[in-house]
């Protein structure tokens, strides 16, 4: 069982909409890359631990 998600989200508003949720950041990376064009400069990828709560902090991946 994994313990780790990367998830690929928008801050373009305030809510930082996530956008896809994903198991391993190759597929993440290719994601956000085809989707970086509607979201220019605000897509990110987060590295979270499952559990993850929003208090404990998050780990970028990339941005």
């Amino acid at each position: 069982m994994k313990n780790v998600v990367w998830i690929v989200q928008q801050d373009a508003t305030p809510d930082n909409t996530v956008l896809g949720v994903f198991d391993n950041p190759r597929e993440a990376g290719e994601f956000a890359e085809a989707i970086k064009d509607e979201f220019v400069d605000h897509v990110l990828i987060q590295q979270f631990q499952i559990g993850y709560k929003f208090t404990d902090g998050s780990s970028r991946y990339s941005a």
